[in-house]
C-alpha cells in the first residue's frame, strides 16, 4: 500500500458551488515563501533591515527575504518549539531589529503573549508563520490572534497549486483589492489536476512513488530552483478557482479538520502501545496538526517508511539552512529536531485502512 503525503484533489468540491470565505483582509501570492517578502514589505521593512527567525526552519521559505536583502538573524528554538525569551531580549535590543518571524510548527499553536509584549516595547512587528497550520488557524478566536500579521502557505493543507496569502491584523485593515492582473493560470491548475490524478494511479498501481530513484529525481528538481529570481512587486495575485473552491466549501473544511484530529488520535493511541515515543500525543482545543510526530530513536526510520511507500519525512531535512550546516553547535534544538523527528502524514485523504497499514508497517519496525 502507498500512502501520499498529502492530499488528494476532491472532486465534489471542485464542481461544486462555492461558499463565502472573507478574501477581504487576505493578500494572496503564489507560494507561501512570496506571501511572507510581500507581508514583510507591507509591514514597513526596507532593504537593510534585520528580521529575527527561528532556525529551524526550510531554506526555501527565507530564500524572497534574502534576495530582497533583508538582513536575518537567526535563533535557535527551544526544546518545546518556542523561542526563547532571555536570547530574544539579546537580539531584540539591536534598532536595527524591525521584525520577528514566529513559526507555528506542524499546525500547534505556540503562546505569544509574552514575546508579543517584548517586541511591542521595542517596536518590533511579529509575523505569525503558520504555513503548517491553515487548519488550526481557521479555528482560532480572532481576538486570541496577536501577531501584527499572518503568513499561509495553504497548498500544505489543502490539495491545491498555490494558496501562499498574508492578512495584516493590526495595521493596514483595508480591504485588499484582489489582483485581475497576477493569477496561476488555468492551464497550470489543470496540469496539476492531471498529475495528482496520475499519482493517484500509480498509487493503485502499488509503484511507490517515494523509492530512491522518484525521491533522488524530487531533490535535483528542487536544487534547480535554489537561484530562481524573486518578483519583488508587491502587487496580490488572484487566488486560483481551485483554492476559492477549497476555501469557500466549509464543510470539506470542518470535514478535513474533523478527519485529521481522528486521525491523529487514532494513530498516537496506537503507536503508544507498540512503544513509539510521540512528540506530542494530546492535542489542545481547536488545534489540528499537519503530522503526527515521533522521535526516530534507532535512526532510519523516515527512510524505511518511505520504502515501504509511506510518505513520512523529515523537516527541513535537505534544505537545512546554511547557517546551520556550519556552526551546529550554536543550534542544537535544531540539528536534534531535523534529525530525530518522524512526520508521518494523517492529512484528509486518509482513512482507517492506511492508518492500520503505518502501524503494521511501524510495529515490525519496533520488533
Amino acid at each position: 500500500m502507498i500512502i501520499s503525503a498529502r492530499p488528494y484533489p476532491s472532486i465534489k468540491t471542485l464542481f461544486s458551488s462555492p461558499g463565502y470565505f472573507d478574501f477581504r483582509r487576505y493578500e494572496f501570492h503564489s507560494l507561501g515563501r512570496e506571501a511572507l517578502l510581500h507581508c514583510m514589505i507591507k509591514l514597513g521593512l526596507q532593504i537593510g533591515d534585520k528580521i529575527i527567525i527561528p532556525a529551524y526552519i526550510c531554506e526555501s521559505s527565507i530564500r524572497p527575504l534574502r534576495s530582497y536583502g533583508f538582513n536575518l538573524i537567526f535563533i535557535d528554538i527551544n526544546n518545546d518549539l518556542s523561542i526563547p525569551i532571555d536570547k530574544l531580549k539579546i537580539l531584540i535590543s539591536d534598532k536595527k531589529i524591525k521584525a520577528l518571524l514566529l513559526v507555528h510548527y506542524f499546525g500547534l499553536i505556540l503562546e505569544l503573549d509574552e514575546v508579543v509584549a517584548l517586541c511591542d516595547e521595542f517596536s518590533v512587528k511579529v509575523v505569525e508563520d503558520a504555513s503548517h497550520g491553515l487548519m488550526s488557524q481557521l479555528l482560532r478566536n480572532k481576538k486570541n490572534i496577536m501577531g501584527d500579521a499572518e503568513v499561509f502557505s495553504m497548498r500544505k493543507n489543502l490539495p491545491i497549486l498555490d494558496g501562499g496569502a498574508f492578512r495584516i491584523n493590526r495595521i493596514y485593515k483595508d480591504e485588499v483589492k484582489i489582483s485581475n492582473n497576477k493569477y496561476v493560470s488555468i492551464i497550470l491548475e489543470i496540469k496539476y489536476l492531471i498529475l495528482r490524478f496520475f499519482e493517484k494511479i500509480l498509487v493503485i498501481s502499488g509503484i511507490n512513488i517515494y523509492g530512491q530513484l522518484i525521491n533522488n529525481t524530487k531533490i535535483k528538481l528542487r536544487n534547480n530552483k535554489n537561484d530562481e529570481i524573486y518578483n519583488h512587486s508587491i502587487e496580490p495575485y488572484r487566488p486560483s478557482w481551485q483554492l476559492r473552491k477549497y476555501l469557500g466549501d466549509k464543510k470539506y473544511i470542518k470535514d478535513s479538520q474533523i478527519k485529521i484530529i481522528q486521525n491523529f488520535r487514532i494513530l498516537s493511541y496506537e503507536l503508544k502501545i507498540i512503544g513509539f515515543r510521540l512528540f506530542i500525543d494530546s492535542l489542545e482545543d481547536n488545534i489540528v496538526p499537519q503530522v503526527c510526530i515521533i522521535y526516530d530513536d534507532k535512526g532510519g526510520l523516515v527512510k524505511h517508511l518511505r520504502s515501504k511507500g509511506i510518505g513520512a519525512w523529515r523537516w527541513p531535512d535537505v534544505e537545512i539552512l546554511e547557517e546551520v550546516k556550519r556552526n551546529p553547535s550554536q543550534y542544537p534544538n535544531t540539528v536534534f529536531f531535523d534529525k530525530n523527528l518522524a512526520l508521518i502524514p494523517i492529512h484528509q485523504s486518509i482513512g482507517m485502512k492506511e492508518i492500520n497499514h503505518i502501524v503494521k508497517v511501524l510495529t515490525r519496525w519496533q520488533l
